[in-house]
């Protein structure tokens, strides 16, 4: 209620302002005090004055222009209209970019012409696509400025996506308390050489093992020059002060304590402990160890013979279809993993192999001289009683091997367990040394006795001898080239198989080490209480790290023993291997092959990263994620077609 001075009446101020009618209360005022509680309680109830209140209260929600002038309104309706179509039209071409980049798939056709029968994957799948969605073929048939089918647009969509997967990565980098960095160089089809970057990290989820870039290191790849570029590449990630390890491989460019990029990143990054990749250390193990005696290392080249020998003709292969049903890998010089399968595999199938040179002896005429010249000298060798043996010998130590294999390459076990699998090979191949008696009349039921040069003298005893050799070889490889662990004591703070021994025996050896890497993150007289308590509780007793980390996040104990929680990060962040670098090369031969070696450095790094971090990207399609994150980073540059709504 108002009133006029002036004219001595009363007024409804809401209905003054917007009231339609001209009332005592809006316009000619009142001024009856004798009756102005009960006009007053009327004129409240009235529709009219209900409906003034209203646009009093509403005044200024809507944008004064679109009232002022209702064609504009109409205007910004229908050009939001148009935006929502065309950004519907968008999604089906990300979504036809995603589908090409996760399967690996080539975009470009060498003609994109109307009359070509091959346009290339990208727009014969819009095509395909276009004949169930009549919104795209409309698009794709009548749009004149914006078909979304140039090589142009084609890298502007996979560079948009690759940036939302990056974004997604960078946040659970924000997230994360600590990060390690593994890289290494391999070289591509164009004959550049490419650097992988893959960074591991804990969050609530697990443990995190992500892709983020390839890198042309071509021009330099001096030791200084790399440890530049991984350094910048952290502070462009924002995570180089959380890094605690580095994982390379044993090259001394990256492996080197005085020069090596190791030592380059420890000047800036104190804490970044240097972790040799364990899968080559074992690596090197069995090649180094067996290489070093000659008979081994006359077995092994006969071994690889064997593959080669039907690599070579295809005429061989099916003959070995035919009758071993299962083909012989090949080995491969630096990884003995393949050594191991061929070892397998020969020795599972050593009857069928048999019979494959019998056969194409038995049938001459039908094969070249060449190939029955090495048949029948395989047949001999099959039979013979050193390679029985130590096929056998190889055979056994590699079905330990293998495990210990599968193992490191799995980013899911941490340190200590996989330390306590190396200290287990190491005791199973001790004890090989034990089956020597069985291994020799095994192989001596088989093919009979030792025969030739070797076989004079006491020949069980010198066998014996060459078998001790193997095994004390490949054991002293174990013991040298897994002696630096020790810097890692620390580790022993959560061994599961300890916490009942340190409930009596506290481990102030493994807290000092710990300390000494990684002090500046720990109260030690906290973590002291924390880890003593810890090894009390039967909720945790035999619990991995990893269960340890789960553990104190679901029950909301992450805070109350913070200590314990960050110990377990740092363990769990801790790389054994690079095997997920390995895997980005695999990737990297798969989408620039021989048919594809001029995709661009940019492009081949959007589109591993499509690929390597698929279980990522279909996890943002489910949040509905995608699409409108992929269309912001679009819409940054201009474009010929409306995606903002106005």
């Amino acid at each position: 209620m108002t009133g006029s001075t002036r004219e001595q009446k009363l007024y409804c101020w809401d209905c003054l302002l917007f009231g339609a009618d001209s009332g005592s209360w809006a316009r000619d005022g009142y001024s009856d005090l004798g009756s102005l509680s009960k006009s007053a309680h009327r004129h409240q109830n009235a529709s009219g004055h209900l409906r003034a209140t209203i646009r009093l209260k509403t005044f200024g929600d809507t944008r004064i222009e679109l009232q002022l002038d209702e064609q504009q309104r109409r205007g910004v309706i229908l050009h939001n209209e148009k935006v929502k179509r065309n950004r519907g039209i968008l999604k089906r071409l990300i979504n036809c970019v995603v589908y090409l980049g996760k399967q690996e798939l080539p975009f470009r056709g060498h003609d994109e012409s109307v009359t070509s029968s091959n346009k290339g994957n990208y727009i014969e799948l819009l095509d395909l696509v276009a004949e169930y969605d009549s919104d795209l073929h409309t698009h794709l048939a009548t749009s004149t400025v914006f078909t979304g089918t140039s090589s142009r647009i084609q890298n502007d969509l996979i560079s948009a996506v690759a940036s939302v997967m990056t974004d997604s990565m960078k946040e659970e980098l924000r997230k994360a308390p600590f990060v390690a960095v593994m890289l290494d160089e391999t070289t591509d089809i164009s004959n550049v050489a490419q650097m992988s970057y893959v960074l591991r990290y804990v969050t609530d989820d697990g443990i995190k093992e992500r892709f983020f870039k390839y890198e042309d290191v071509t021009e330099d790849k001096r030791a200084e020059a790399i440890a530049t570029r991984l350094l910048e590449f952290l502070r462009e990630s924002g995570c180089i002060d959380k890094v605690v390890a580095q994982c390379y491989d044993g090259a001394a460019v990256m492996a080197s304590g005085l020069n090596g990029v190791q030592a380059k990143v420890k000047e800036t990054i104190p804490q970044a402990l240097f972790i040799h990749c364990y899968a080559h250390i074992l690596n090197l193990v069995l090649s180094k160890g067996a290489s070093k005696i000659r008979e081994c290392k006359v077995f092994f080249s006969h071994l690889s013979g064997l593959a080669t020998f039907f690599s070579r003709s295809a005429k061989r292969t099916k003959l070995l279809d035919d009758i071993c049903q299962h083909r012989l890998p090949r080995a491969a010089p630096t990884r003995w993993c393949f050594h191991s399968r061929l070892v397998c595999t020969v020795a599972e199938k050593t009857r069928e192999l048999r019979e494959v040179f019998e056969h194409i002896v038995d049938h001459h005429t039908e094969f070249d001289d060449e190939t029955v010249h090495c048949s029948d000298g395989y047949i001999t060798l099959l039979t013979s009683f050193d390679f029985s043996f130590w096929l056998k010998t190889f055979h056994a130590i590699f079905s330990y091997s293998d495990v210990v294999f599968e193992i490191l390459q799995n980013k899911g076990f941490d340190m200590q367990f996989c330390l306590a699998r190396v200290d287990q090979l190491q005791r199973q191949i001790e004890q090989e040394k034990g089956n020597f008696d069985s291994v020799y009349d095994e192989t001596q039921a088989l093919v009979g006795p030792p025969r030739g040069r070797g076989a004079q003298g006491d020949v069980r005893a010198r066998y014996r001898e060459l078998h001790c050799s193997v095994i004390d070889s490949l054991l002293t490889q174990i013991s040298n080239r897994f002696s630096d662990h020790k810097k890692l004591e620390f580790l022993a703070l959560l061994d599961p198989q300890q916490f009942g021994h340190y409930c009596n025996y506290f481990p102030t050896a493994a807290l000092n080490s710990l300390m000494e890497s990684y002090g500046g993150y720990f109260d030690q007289p906290r973590l002291h209480t924390e880890l003593a308590v810890m090894y009390g509780m039967s909720d945790i007793l035999g619990k991995s790290p990893a269960d340890i980390h789960q553990f104190l996040l679901k029950k909301g104990l992450s805070e109350s023993m913070k200590q314990v929680y960050t110990l377990s990060c740092i363990i769990l962040t801790i790389p054994v291997s690079t095997a997920s670098v390995e895997r980005s090369f695999s990737a990297l031969k798969r989408i620039k092959s021989y048919s594809r070696s001029t995709t661009g450095q940019v492009r081949l790094s959007d589109l591993a990263l499509i690929s390597i971090e698929k279980e990522l990207l279909i996890a943002l399609k489910a949040k509905d994620q995608l699409h409108d994150d992929a269309i912001k980073f679009f819409i940054q540059k201009d474009r010929r077609m409306d995606f903002v709504f106005r």
